[in-house]
């Protein structure tokens, strides 16, 4: 049973001025880069996109609604005010480009229906496929609960 960890970022957020760096795809993780990333913000299409409280919880909302209709099992969601994570697995043998793409459409329409705003996220989305038992229990029990935003575990509901 494929299962995944898919993260969705918010549009702008992860520049590549970012202290930390930055991804690219390919790449990897790369110094911070002053120029790229005016250069990215010259050719932004619209203002950064933060997720706040009410947002982080929309997309919890509907993170569960998207599973039944994908016929997928959501593990946990963890959210931030720059990103969105998603553990998630399915038992056929759909691709996983498949499942993380429809997740994101149903995200986008979703915030987008209830907030206005026509880009929420960054082109793509990250995936890490789940190795073991080992690393999805290391995902749930420490990654994801350290995040600062809502969080919804499977059997409990969301919470801080």
């Amino acid at each position: 049973m494929p299962c995944y960890l898919f993260s969705y970022h918010a549009y702008g957020s992860w520049m590549p001025d970012r202290q930390q760096g930055y991804v690219r795809r390919g790449q990897g993780v790369l110094p911070p880069d002053q120029e790229k990333a005016r250069k990215y913000r010259q050719a932004a299409k619209q203002s950064r996109v933060s997720f706040d409280s009410e947002v982080q919880q929309l997309a919890i909302s509907e993170l569960q609604a998207a599973w039944l209709h994908q016929r997928c099992r959501g593990h946990f969601v963890a959210t931030d005010s720059t990103h969105v994570h998603a553990l998630v697995s399915w038992r056929d043998e759909r691709p996983w480009k498949r499942i993380r793409s429809g997740l994101k459409s149903s995200l986008t329409r979703r915030l987008s229906c209830e907030l206005q705003r026509q880009i929420w996220f960054s082109d793509g989305a990250s995936r890490k496929r789940v190795r073991d038992r080992r690393h999805f229990e290391y995902l749930v029990n420490e990654y994801l609960p350290s995040h600062r935003g809502w969080k919804w575990r499977e059997g409990e509901g969301p919470f801080l």
